[in-house]
């Protein structure tokens, strides 16, 4: 019986990963925006800053979160632009969010350089 289980097993876990790494981004990205509202002053804001902070320092930890994340992102931008779309505004609000996330991360590199 475990012979047909370990598969179905494997199986399972195949489908699901990319799920698990997309609420890995979106927990961490829950982290930023709750240090960034609640601010350093404020004890929840401070400790979520710090833990999302650690945990961003470690590229190998955040690499495939943040590739599956652009990947679904891709899968909805194509979506989107479909004639199954009845509607333009979810484009805007894709294309607002690359940006965001763009913007973010010049904005950064900049910092580093000064």
């Amino acid at each position: 019986m475990n012979s047909l289980t370990e598969p179905l097993a494997e199986l399972v876990r195949f489908v699901l990963r990319p799920f698990g790494y997309l609420a890995f981004v979106l927990a961490l990205g829950a982290l930023s925006v709750a240090a960034k509202l609640l601010g350093e002053k404020h004890e929840l804001g401070f400790f979520a800053g710090r833990v999302g902070h650690m945990i961003w320092r470690y590229p190998e930890v955040t690499r495939r979160g943040v590739q599956m994340a652009w990947l679904a992102w891709a899968a909805l931008i194509v979506l989107a632009v479909s004639p199954i779309s009845p509607t333009h505004w979810d484009e805007i609000v894709l294309a607002a969010v690359a940006l965001g996330v763009i913007w973010r991360r010049l904005a950064a590199a900049r910092r580093v350089e000064h």
